[in-house]
């Protein structure tokens, strides 16, 4: 028998292992090999998320395989905290009486090492399950019900199987009813079957309270838990403060702890991980790993972990963990342990987007005034910033593609943050995603796109929003795929460690405003990706480095212009409201502020001068061609002319340059964006219908193409139906994958407030609708995108109908809509079928909208 070789007939390519977490794109491949030295080295990066696992790979050690990376643990929620102010000493025989109840027998080492006068141990209690992520709680779950709990259950359902067959056998008299002593007996017998199995399914007792001891030694802190619950504290826990010794201790086979401790040895904290995420982005910030090629941006940099999100509320992060956590990066500074760069892939939407804050250089009386719009948080965002010197990177978020879609952070009064958006290229598309063929590079379509809801620019640049990287060994697995603008901001705040790392070792200085306006002016601008998404343009390393150390020496690096535009001192000028018909003016107020401007020297604020040529970007924004700026306010008005333009969104920027110095760029800009709204004529139709140019209505979607439609939704309508199919004849059953976001923006509220998120099919042979609520009088935005990785050109016809219906008595409480679908939680009725018709409980107080009325009946059931 011939075996034939076919080895030799198939073709294998190298596996593409840079893209696994890409560094190429933003030149940090090139920067590294042009100064390895700058790898992060003597730069401390924080990461505010869901912790680290120091023990995951890539996150041992720094690059000399010795010192440790991870050279903090705080769990900022209060998740892990344990009270145990309470002392207590231990009787002749060793033994101590814990707060669950049990003695506890001290071990030798307890015994001997504890250094306190008269022998003194403080004692509390802690419920581990607060600490264990999601997964871990499974795991515990299930090794619990195997440990003891599957036995003695099936051991009982078949002694009750066996009472159940010997009733039967015994009282299987045919034609004879079973008496009522009986009757009961055979329904305890079938119920009691019943319950076991049951509880077998709803098993879910896990006994993880812990008794923990804290007592002081010669070398600081020891804390013992008991996790025997047997009271024997020589086989329990025993683990050091972690910034002394960095120990990390097995709970079990799934959980792993570190501790702190505070208030004088009051409060044991103990810390652990609430997801995985945590750890995958600080590998992606400063993965050491094996091979190079999956080192993480700035591999010889320190971390920091902060927790943020509570694993008692899911992993969701409150506003005392962050504040925690950022008074915990202010002591570390001011203790000497500098942190240089934070960053933060959490966040959430605002509704107050141009306050939450106030300004460092307002006196006293401004900020009483203003003091009930003010965030705690806010100003401690600002304040690390501003006056501790920490750049701050922060996912932008992922809730795109419609415009406004900015979480906070880096939607914040002062816009002291870089935002970071998700762009993915073909190099990752291949390595990561196993896709069949390149696409051209872009942004995920998610991925949140600018203004601000106040105007500003919450993008700064866009980075590689994916990575296959290191994870918690809880996960049992090694690496793992996640992408977002979580993982983007990692790799910006990576690269920021690399240039704070050179311009350390080049003694050069710089403050959070120099590196983010270097990032800005040397970014990569694409233009084939959407403007509002990518911000400035996609980071370039190299770039910025060279920029910083051109210009390492100007005054202005130590200085941030404040830029506040109208009477809501907003961060930009955003003009949606309605039809616009006419000019607008708005007073824009530029202030310079010194870094940590109260120790500044009263002869660097006296001396301070620049001169600015301001720059509008487009002709329907106008303004003064120069100004004269010392340190103090200077106002100036801006004039925006939305009446010649088309409907859609412009947008447009002034740049303010120094006339000394025109090559390093802008100093601020003053971002402006217009939406002129499409108006429809309510008295003679309901539909919105979008202009193409081809014959058949209908507009070509590439992946990732996006179309925006603004319309001034008509008076009296309260929902409104999108109908979508492809013109494509061909395409027949083929699909194409849509992203459909409906956005109106209200006054005080964040953009989920009002809004439809879908991801839908479509195809030539059936109509995609989607019906959704809107608000009357209100700029809707109708954004549909082809989802980034859906292959395939596809021409899609779409229309928008509005309807309306009102109760004419404002208490009536009987009108209940229902759709074939479900309720979202907001409100927002999203499902592929039009809504059903309403069912009216009293028909007195229902009447159709008069404006809509001659296209429409509502009918009544």
């Amino acid at each position: 028998m011939i075996v034939k070789d076919t080895m030799a007939e198939v073709s294998y390519n190298v596996f593409p292992i840079n893209a696994l977490v890409p560094k190429a794109e933003t030149g940090v491949l090139s920067f590294l090999q042009k100064y390895p030295d700058y790898d992060g080295r003597d730069v401390t990066i924080a990461i505010l998320d869901s912790g680290v696992d120091p023990r995951a790979a890539g996150l041992e050690t720094l690059c000399d395989g010795k010192s440790v990376k991870v050279i903090e643990r705080f769990d900022c929620t209060g998740c892990g905290d344990v009270d145990v102010s309470k002392k207590v000493t231990a009787n002749d025989s060793g033994f101590i009486t814990g707060l669950s109840g049990r003695h506890l027998k001290l071990s030798s080492e307890m015994i001997s090492n504890n250094n306190t006068a008269n022998g003194e141990y403080r004692i509390g209690l802690k419920t581990f399950f607060d600490l264990s992520p999601t997964k871990v709680r499974e795991n515990q779950l299930n090794a619990e019900k195997t440990r003891k709990w599957d036995k003695p259950n099936k051991i009982a359902i078949a002694e009750i199987s066996r009472k159940i067959n010997e009733f039967e056998t015994q009282n299987n008299e045919s034609g004879k009813s079973l008496s009522w002593d009986k009757k009961l007996e055979k329904e305890d017998l079938d119920g009691t079957l019943e319950l076991l199995n049951n509880y077998d399914k709803i098993y879910n007792d896990i006994k993880t309270t812990f008794d923990c001891i804290l007592y002081s030694t010669s070398s600081g802190w020891r804390a013992v838990i008991d996790i025997t619950e047997k009271g024997d504290l020589e086989h329990a826990l025993h683990i050091g403060e972690y910034s002394k010794t960095h120990e990390i201790q097995n709970v079990n086979d799934f959980l792993s702890i570190s501790m702190n401790v505070h208030d004088e040895g009051n409060v044991l904290e103990i810390v652990g991980m609430c997801t995985s995420h945590g750890t995958h982005v600080a590998s992606i910030a400063s993965g050491n790993q094996a091979s190079k090629d999956l080192n993480g941006i700035a591999p010889n940099a320190k971390i920091v972990s902060l927790t943020i999100g509570d694993g008692r509320l899911g992993s969701m992060e409150t506003g005392t963990g962050l504040v925690r956590a950022i008074m915990k990066v202010m002591e570390l500074c001011r203790d000497g342990r500098k942190i240089d760069v934070i960053n933060m892939s959490y966040g959430e939407h605002s509704h107050w987007s141009n306050v939450g804050s106030s300004d460092e250089s307002e006196d006293k009386k401004r900020r009483k005034k203003r003091n009930q719009y003010m965030s705690r948080i806010g100003e401690l965002m600002s304040e690390v910033v501003n006056k501790y010197g920490v750049v701050w990177v922060a996912s932008a978020g992922n809730h795109g593609p419609a415009l406004s879609t900015i979480g906070t952070p880096p939607d914040i009064p002062i816009p002291s943050c870089i935002g970071v958006g998700a762009y993915v290229s073909p190099q990752m598309m291949e390595a990561e995603y196993t896709m069949r063929e390149k696409l051209p590079a872009n942004v995920y379509t998610w991925t949140s796109r600018d203004p601000c809801i106040d105007g500003g620019q919450g993008v700064t640049v866009c980075a590689p929003g994916g990575a296959i990287t290191s994870v918690p060994q809880f996960t049992m697995t090694k690496s793992q795929l996640m992408n977002g603008t979580s993982m983007a901001a990692p790799h910006v705040a990576g690269a920021v460690a690399l240039i704070i790392s050179g311009l350390k070792q080049r003694q050069i200085s710089y403050t959070p405003f120099s590196i983010k306006r270097a990032v800005c002016a040397t970014a990569t601008k694409l233009n084939y990706v959407d403007v509002f998404a990518q911000g400035s343009g996609l980071l370039n390393v190299e770039k910025t480095f060279e920029h910083l150390t051109q210009f390492g020496k100007h005054l202005d690096n130590m200085v941030r212009f404040s830029v506040r535009c109208g009477i809501s001192n907003a961060k930009g000028i955003y003009i949606r409201q309605r039809f616009l018909r006419k000019p607008f003016e708005y007073s824009v107020n530029i202030e310079p502020v010194f870094f940590n401007h109260t120790e500044t020297a009263p002869k660097d604020k006296l001396n301070f001068n620049v001169r600015l040529n301001l720059v509008p970007s487009q002709p329907y924004v106008q303004c003064g061609a120069f100004l004269d700026l010392n340190y103090c306010t200077r106002s100036l008005v801006v004039k925006v002319d939305p009446s010649g333009l088309p409907p859609g969104v412009h947008t447009a920027v002034v740049q303010a340059f120094d006339t000394d110095c025109v090559e390093k760029g802008s100093l601020f800009e003053i971002p402006v964006t217009i939406v002129q709204p499409h108006v429809i004529d309510y008295e003679e139709t309901r539909l919105y219908e979008p202009i193409s140019h081809t014959t058949d209505g209908s507009f070509e979607f590439q992946p990732s193409t996006i179309k925006r439609d603004f319309i001034l939704v008509p008076p009296r309508a309260t929902w409104a139906v999108l109908r979508m199919r492809s013109t494509d004849k061909i395409c027949g059953k083929d699909v194409g994958k849509f992203f459909v976001h409906t956005v109106q923006l209200l006054p005080k509220s964040s953009c989920r407030v009002l809004e439809t998120m879908k991801l839908l099919t479509v195809n030539s042979e059936n109509e995609t609708t989607l019906a959704f609520k809107c608000q009357e009088n209100n700029v809707l935005e109708l954004c549909i995108a082809k989802y980034w990785s859906n292959f395939g050109s596809i021409h899609l016809k779409y229309s928008l109908e509005f309807h309306g219906i009102q109760a004419t008595n404002p208490n009536a409480s009987g009108v209940d809509y229902r759709a074939g679908g479900h309720d979202d939680d907001d409100g927002v009725v999203t499902n592929n079928t039009c809504l059903t018709p309403a069912k009216i409980r009293n028909m007195s107080d229902v009447s159709a909208t008069k404006s809509l009325t001659k296209a429409e009946k509502v009918v009544i059931l």
